[in-house]
């Protein structure tokens, strides 16, 4: 055999070999494994309720079909579960977070917060809608959207300071310039929806799991209540708005096209920047998210899983049902291009986040 063919066939075969080992020991990096994912809310809430799709059909996807289960881990103002991932998670790939990331919180400087977003592994994540919606009976009564600015003091609720379901309802409120009493207690959703149906509340806002699973078939189908308008993503490139149509009701439209028409003009200054800024970047609540430390090959291989999840036709059969749409997803360096700039924020544009999540200046 010639040199140069013995060469080539070395190579080859070398070659062959490491693939022939890295396959093995790919497939069973999770054969027999849980994989817990870890939730920052509660058991009955939309965002537990996403996780359950994504799972139940991610392990079809993943070398060795491991079992993925949930671990419910609410508190710290939906900051437990990231700190717990970055502090005592295992980093084989077995510990997972789902939920959001809370840039607003960092940039904030929200206490409580003990990871940083840039240390984080992102597999993946997917955009989400917000619905504000209100009573029909609030004074002097809600027949259209358009009403809510004839209405005079606006009682709403939220799950928490600074959380996003709370923070839409208080920045749009006040771009619109309403008299508004916030009641940020309520937790979670089932709370909130007892609270808006007693009437002890006139206004929330929901992300869109909640909005199909709480409201639109009771409430809002009964006419008791109305959606005003949507929250959405701001492309970070092009600054537009995304759009959605009919899909919570006609004549429902995203907060921008709803502020045009009911002020005869374009939002502007710092208060606005920050509504701008939020939609951004926290409407992303669903990052899937590897513990710091997590290896190369265990973050790419469960981005593989993810890419492969989101096109599977019978996770996108299953989440359409529930959600009502096509899911937005991006996977590895799409999802991490989302959060690369969020820092940056102007200072008047910070110092009316802090206000509105409750931070004081020091």
């Amino acid at each position: 055999m010639k040199f140069s063919n013995l060469l080539v066939y070395t190579v080859l075969s070398g070659a062959a070999l490491i693939l022939a080992t890295q396959q093995p020991a790919q497939a069973q990096r999770f054969k027999d494994k849980t994989i817990e994912v870890f939730v920052p809310a509660g058991a009955g809430g939309g965002l537990t309720r996403t996780a359950r799709i994504f799972i139940k059909f991610m392990p079809n996807h993943i070398a060795g079909k491991p079992s993925m289960i949930i671990k419910n881990m609410p508190g710290g103002g939906g900051n437990k579960a990231l700190n717990f991932l970055t502090s005592k998670a295992k980093k084989d790939g077995t510990h997972l977070s789902w939920g959001s990331v809370n840039l607003a919180g960092v940039v904030g400087g929200i206490p409580g917060i003990r990871y940083k977003p840039e240390d984080l592994k992102i597999i993946g994540t997917s955009g989400d809608a917000f619905t504000t919606i209100v009573r029909a009976d609030l004074k002097p009564g809600i027949n259209s959207p358009k009403d809510i600015v004839k209405a005079g003091l606006v009682v709403s609720g939220g799950v928490g300071i600074g959380r996003a379901l709370d923070v839409f309802t208080q920045m749009s409120f006040e771009l619109l310039g309403l008299e508004n009493r916030h009641i940020p207690s309520y937790r979670n959703q089932p709370k909130m929806k007892a609270a808006i149906m007693a009437g002890e509340i006139k206004a929330l806002t929901t992300g869109n799991p909640g909005y199909w699973a709480f409201y639109a078939n009771d409430i809002l189908k009964k006419g008791s209540a109305i959606s005003l308008y949507y929250h959405s993503q701001f492309n970070v490139a092009s600054g537009k708005a995304r759009k959605l149509g009919d899909r919570y009701g006609k004549g429902v439209n995203h907060f921008v096209d709803f502020y045009q028409e009911v002020t005869g003009k374009a939002p502007t200054g710092s208060k606005w920047e920050t509504y701008k800024w939020y939609s951004t970047f926290m409407t992303w609540p669903l990052w899937l998210i590897a513990p710091p430390g997590a290896s190369d090959e265990v973050v790419a291989e469960l981005r593989r899983a993810h890419i492969a999840t989101a096109k599977d036709p019978a996770f996108l059969a299953a989440w359409k049902k529930q959600m009502h749409d096509a899911p937005n997803f991006l996977t590895g360096a799409d999802a991490e291009a989302v959060v690369a700039n969020f820092r940056n924020i102007s200072p008047p544009a910070l110092a009316y986040l802090k206000k509105i999540m409750g931070v004081r200046s020091k």
